[in-house]
């Protein structure tokens, strides 16, 4: 049975205990303001392999380096240029992701066998208090099986990766919900590869115009980052997006209708859920209704498509991979 500790905060023993168990090869689940973790010792490539047959993860999609501060990200960089500076500067700790070429210090594993490493310093104090005690930066993909629901809780670790993971801290549900933006900055133009909490108009702010790649790299292909697959963040029912308004008048299973906004006209025995007109709140409360509705036993989940706009680009990209056709 996979231990879970209760966190009260960044000086509660257990980070200590933690720490210890991280410097010792294996896995602990741990809280950031996104959702909750996976985490081995970035720098031990044989910890880094027990992520991957932790999660079921392709060996084609990299990891994210979680650090405490700018001086353990130049550590792990070949150029760390003036934009970085300016983005780390501006929005760590923080929901911001930015992909740079590697230095030699970072295993090809977490790289996936690519030119450049992804690192993001997480604002959450337990997350930083635990990476400060173990001394190096954590490898943490979302602590959940590959291609399914990102856990918000540390109830949904326990039941998506079960003893898998040595230990669990619990400091409760995380605050934004949707993974971190994720911006490459190894090109002639900055591209938001996946994007999350920081908006495109915030890191224009920054640093000058910037590309959103809206593509999806296919099973077997190497990603640059994470986040970038046909299929990903999916629920066990069948998820399907519809026109808003667009209700539903019979169902022959068990179907749950989730509304944003206004709740259209439902059959009898369909579950309806609404939720507001708020990109924001709906980001922080999408994963943890949709585990819900999982454990619900629902076998369909219909939800309205969000609205058009930069303030929703985060939960459209995660339902459009989400209700995407499994690979044959």
């Amino acid at each position: 049975m996979t231990r879970l500790l209760v966190v009260r905060g960044p000086d509660d023993p257990a980070i200590g205990e933690a720490a210890a168990i991280l410097a010792a090869g294996a896995l602990v689940a741990f809280p950031t303001e996104t959702v909750y973790g996976l985490g081995a010792d970035g720098l031990n490539p044989e910890a880094v392999a027990r992520i991957y047959a932790a999660k079921g993860r392709p060996a084609t999609n990299p990891l994210i380096l979680h650090v405490a501060s700018v001086a353990s990200a130049k550590a792990l960089v070949a150029q760390w240029p003036v934009e970085a500076q300016l983005l780390a500067e501006r929005f760590w700790p923080g929901p911001l992701t930015l992909v740079l070429p590697a230095s030699a210090a970072v295993p090809a594993i977490v790289r996936a066998g690519g030119p450049s490493v992804a690192l993001r310093c997480p604002a959450h104090p337990v997350a930083l208090a635990l990476i400060r005690a173990v001394g190096q930066p954590l490898a943490a993909p979302s602590a959940n099986r590959s291609q399914h629901l990102s856990p918000t809780r540390a109830e949904h670790v326990a039941s998506s990766l079960g003893e898998a993971v040595d230990l669990i801290l619990d400091a409760g549900p995380t605050a934004a919900g949707l993974e971190s933006t994720i911006l490459d900055l190894t090109g002639d133009r900055p591209r938001i590869l996946r994007p999350g909490p920081i908006a495109p108009a915030e890191i224009a702010a920054i640093m000058g115009p910037v590309d959103l790649w809206k593509g999806a790299v296919m099973a077997g292909e190497t990603q640059a980052a994470p986040g970038m697959a046909e299929r990903h963040y999916a629920p066990r029912a069948r998820l399907v997006l519809v026109a808003p308004g667009t209700g539903l008048s019979s169902a022959s299973d068990r179907v749950a209708y989730v509304a944003i906004g206004a709740l259209p006209p439902l059959a009898a025995g369909v579950h309806g859920v609404l939720l507001p007109m708020d990109a924001e709140e709906v980001g922080s409360r999408l994963y943890a209704l949709l585990h819900e509705l999982d454990d619900a036993g629902f076998d369909r989940i219909l939800m309205e498509w969000p609205p058009q706009g930069e303030a929703w680009l985060a939960v459209r990209d995660r339902l459009r991979r989400a209700s995407a056709k499994e690979p044959a």
